[in-house]
């Protein structure tokens, strides 16, 4: 059996046993199931880790609440109001909306029996419950021979705007979409230490039709996850991407284009244990075409080569013998100490990183001997440098200049414990990296914080570019 994260899906299979989600049908035989006693370690842990772990983790989690142990959950339960939080329809948490009833009645229990541990043995009940199976949707990829094919020409470039995540308005975002072969095109979005996430849209041939698909994953909260999406809706200059498996009750991702804006949405539904509701938006404008323009000539891009075939649909997720019911094509993986291709083939990823051409690696490497001891580091990689001949840091009114920040292509942040990091699925070409510290962490360099001076650099696909780094010392003046 692989070794799987197991908590990912406790309560996402419970809930489809016991939730009346249209695409789940039942067998007629009856098996008998164990249901356990509430206890912390039996189901509270799995319950706050599916649904809390994003934001309340790490070095700084939101409103400082870690939620990872079980005496920091016992305490936010007694003198912070979680269970009030978490029942609160119009201000939620997690907010990405309300978390599954059954959940939050075991929070509720588990208070109630004063935060058990270990379940009782004795209070193991049997019982007997249909076998659950998953009837996936008859899928109608769109034909890029007839429509559909401007897509790949209109999603090139960086585009720069704001985006809702998980609940959240973040005021500056930004992609950079650019081809990486004839017939794809692939944006990265890098946003902190939980590892690089992407899309990357592909011509692909789906159940013997020549389509559109994407593409989507990386590392989050310690799991390696990739999801597919097929292009089947065109209209209006909107494009509709839908699970490759589970199809539009599963999740979702849209497209849309108008003047020189672009806006991407998505909606995920937790695998099928509820309505799909809103996970991302972005809205942003094209503010610079002359990167991808430059790939699009390299590549001959766009073709309508294929870049890969699945003839039968896609190859259906392996997540553990304990957990059969499938809905969605989404390949897992906990991350633990190992690599990112270590990872794509244990989670039997159709598409691994090794599978995808022209991309770089760095591989950064932190001394800490510089400013940055006992800091966060942001990372910005810019397509201009953020300081000038002189080294300084281009600044207005003591914060970056607004025509500076609009050249960040990718941002990521390192935490202050962490010494080495990778950078994968980077565009080639010639780019600029430079370290800030955010001292007074407001998310934007500005006086005070502390710097390196802009390093260039020359992305090539191969072996990885290594870069140590212990130039952070310089401050924002």
């Amino acid at each position: 059996m692989k070794l799987l994260n197991k908590s990912l899906f406790y309560s996402l299979l419970f809930s489809i046993g016991t939730q009346s989600c249209k695409t789940i049908n039942t067998q007629d035989q009856d098996v008998e199931v164990q249901l356990s006693a509430v206890s912390y370690n039996g189901n509270i842990k799995q319950i706050i880790n599916n649904n809390c772990f994003y934001c309340h983790s790490g070095e700084t989690p939101s409103a400082g609440m870690d939620l990872t142990t079980y005496d920091n959950l016992v305490e936010a339960v007694k003198n912070r109001g979680l269970l009030n939080r978490i029942n609160n329809a119009s201000n939620p948490m997690p907010q990405s909306g309300l978390m599954m009833k059954e959940d939050r009645l075991k929070l509720k229990e588990w208070a109630e029996k004063n935060f058990p541990l270990e379940a009782n043995t004795n209070s193991i009940n049997t019982v007997k419950t249909p076998t659950m199976y998953y009837k996936a949707p008859e899928i109608t990829p769109i034909n890029i021979d007839n429509e559909g094919f401007d897509f790949m020409t209109k999603m090139q470039g960086h585009w720069v705007g704001d985006i809702f995540l998980l609940g959240q308005k973040i005021p500056w975002f930004t992609f950079d979409f650019r081809a990486i072969n004839t017939s794809q095109i692939h944006g990265l979005f890098e946003g902190g230490t939980m590892g690089n996430l992407f899309n990357t849209f592909f011509v692909a041939e789906y159940k013997g039709v020549k389509t559109i698909m994407l593409r989507n994953g990386g590392i989050l909260a310690d799991i390696y996850r990739t999801s597919y999406f097929v292009l089947t809706e065109v209209s209006n200059n909107e494009y509709l991407f839908v699970d490759a498996y589970g199809g539009k009750d599963i999740m979702w991702v849209k497209v849309s284009f108008k003047d020189n804006k672009m806006k991407m949405v998505s909606y995920t539904s937790r695998m099928g244990s509820n309505k799909p509701s809103k996970h991302m938006e972005f809205n942003g404008a094209l503010l610079h075409s002359d990167l991808a323009q430059k790939a699009s000539e390299k590549y001959n891009f766009p073709t309508k080569e294929v870049v890969k075939r699945f003839p039968n649909g896609m190859p259906l997720a392996d997540w553990g013998e304990q957990y059969p019911v499938v809905t969605s094509a989404s390949y897992m993986m906990q991350a633990g100490d190992k690599s990112y291709a270590e990872l794509g083939e244990l989670a039997q990823d159709p598409i691994q990183i090794n599978d995808i051409e022209n991309i770089a690696t760095v591989d950064l490497s932190f001394k800490r001997s510089d400013l940055s001891k006992d800091n966060k580091i942001s990372v910005y990689l810019s397509r201009e440098p953020l300081t000038d001949n002189k080294g300084n840091f281009k600044t207005e009114y003591g914060y970056i200049s607004e025509k500076m920040m609009n050249e960040v292509l990718l941002f990521p942040e390192i935490s202050k414990s962490q010494n080495d990091f990778q950078l994968t699925y980077l565009h080639e070409g010639k780019c600029y990296l430079t370290f800030v510290i955010d001292n007074n962490q407001d998310m934007t360099p500005g006086k005070g914080d502390y710097y390196s001076e802009s390093l260039a650099l020359d992305l090539k696909a191969g072996a990885p570019l290594k870069i140590e780094v212990d130039n952070i010392l310089k401050t924002i003046n």
